[in-house]
């Protein structure tokens, strides 16, 4: 299924807060931290182009088939902008 994908960062800007906790009271990790609508719970594992990523986030703009891939800076989140995936869960 294809989804939107789009990135963020423990920003202010991005999260309204700066310490890089997730929803599931985790710490953030790049590339492997995705935030996900309320229809995925926390903890799915999902494959996306290949690579494997954990749903352990939420946002409040993340609805429907949206997913927000967490990235270390503002500045990389910027520069990779909003693409189309194929994503698919894995377990």
């Amino acid at each position: 299924m294809t989804w939107l994908l789009t990135w963020y960062c423990a920003c202010l800007l991005c999260c309204g807060k700066t310490d890089g906790i997730t929803a599931a009271g985790t710490r953030a990790k790049a590339n492997w931290t995705i935030a996900c609508p309320r229809s995925l719970p926390l903890g799915t594992l999902l494959e996306i182009d290949g690579e494997w990523r954990m749903c352990l986030d939420r946002g409040g703009a993340i609805r429907g088939k949206r997913l927000d891939v967490f990235v270390n800076s503002h500045k990389e989140a910027l520069k990779l902008g909003t693409r189309r995936a194929v994503v698919e869960v894995v377990r």
